[in-house]
């Protein structure tokens, strides 16, 4: 039986990652954090659900090289869940130094960074190792490589969210407030076009790409959002004449006022306007979010398929958007555990079977319609 550390693991994400992996793998489960007697309430009640002792508790600090070391002995894979993307890097070599896997779901390009620079000190030791996991980062590539197997020549793979939530009701922490902001720093615009990756400049938030979502969230504009899983596409799929990732907005305020605001702050003063920042733009996402809540993913998809023009449209649509980051994950870990091995450093969209994982995924819960 294989054990499963959750680096975070009874935060928001953190505690659907352990409820999810109870029920769909056989794993041991530890759910680790700077305050374990946090997750001691969520573990027996884990292990009354699973009806046996499965899952535990441990202390683990992401600043604390020795510390981590220790919480991993005996440990096959790190799942990490928390905000300790600036602490990658210790994260990465202590799984080594045990001897783990390791996947991660944040977000931020230098961790991505990061990883790359290990990457040889990955394939040497045979470790596994996923980063960017969840549903964007984690899902849009995939959904591409999906298509591409449907079709006699994709040309056309646009993929678009929406994430509207109702973020007065949920429990974030400082940390992971400041480190969704943070991104704003590195925001870039990349879509592919005409044979090569085109970086969008501001006023291509202008000339927004929409997309017909359908109920109850119908017509949103969404903007270019780099994801570096989309990188390798053209080269996996010679027919691509066009791919990027597009993302909807919060809400107008947010959007069109406070967003751009922080942006600004960030870059004239990050380490000083972080915090505040951070407090400003969640403020403005909770004031002023409305129903219908919900997350959808949608590809849409043209090109040749028998000698004939050919569309596609998959829509990934889920009530809650943190169910809709932790069941890819979970999906993920099952095609870890059933193997074959694979070493090296992935993106989580390349390292996963797609019709795989979007079977595990709508046996989860997530709704899937392709047209």
């Amino acid at each position: 039986m294989k054990t499963i550390l959750i680096l975070g693991g009874y935060g928001q994400t953190g505690r659907l990652l352990a409820h999810h992996l109870l029920g769909e793998t056989e794993c041991r489960l530890i759910l680790a954090g700077r305050r374990p007697e946090r997750g001691a309430a969520l573990a027996a009640a884990l292990n009354e659900q699973a009806g046996q002792d499965r899952v535990t508790t441990a202390h683990a600090d992401a600043t604390d090289d020795a510390g981590l070391t220790r919480a991993l002995a005996g440990v096959d894979l790190v799942l990490v869940a928390s905000s300790t993307a600036a602490h990658c890097e210790r994260v990465a070599r202590a799984a080594l130094t045990a001897g783990s896997d390791y996947l991660d779901i944040q977000y931020a390009t230098a961790k991505v960074a990061t990883l790359q620079r290990l990457a040889p000190a990955i394939e040497r030791a045979g470790r596994c190792f996923i980063t960017d996991g969840g549903f964007h980062p984690g899902l849009p590539a995939a959904l591409v490589r999906y298509a591409a197997a449907r079709f006699d020549r994709l040309e056309q793979a646009n993929v678009g969210s929406v994430i509207a939530v109702d973020w007065a009701a949920l429990d974030l922490g400082p940390e992971t407030k400041a480190e969704f902001v943070a991104e704003f720093m590195e925001f870039d615009s990349r879509v592919y076009r005409g044979g090569h990756w085109q970086k969008l400049g501001l006023t291509s938030m202008m000339k927004p790409l929409n997309m017909a979502f359908g109920p109850p969230f119908g017509r949103r504009a969404c903007i270019a959002m780099t994801l570096g899983e989309m990188d390798a596409l053209p080269d996996l799929i010679p027919s691509l004449r066009e791919t990027g990732f597009f993302v909807g907005g919060f809400n107008p305020v947010s959007d069109w006022l406070v967003s751009p605001l922080v942006m600004v702050g960030l870059r004239l003063a990050p380490r000083r306007l972080l915090r505040p920042l951070a407090r400003l733009q969640f403020w403005s996402m909770a004031r002023f979010a409305r129903p219908p809540y919900g997350t959808v993913l949608q590809l849409e998809a043209a090109g040749e398929r028998d000698g004939a023009p050919h569309t596609m449209t998959l829509r990934l649509s889920h009530d809650d958007a943190y169910a809709l980051t932790a069941i890819p994950i979970v999906a993920c870990v099952q095609q870890w555990l059933a193997g074959p091995r694979r070493p090296g450093l992935w993106f989580q969209a390349h390292f996963v079977e797609p019709e795989a994982l979007l079977h595990g995924m709508a046996r989860m819960g997530v709704q899937i319609v392709q047209v």
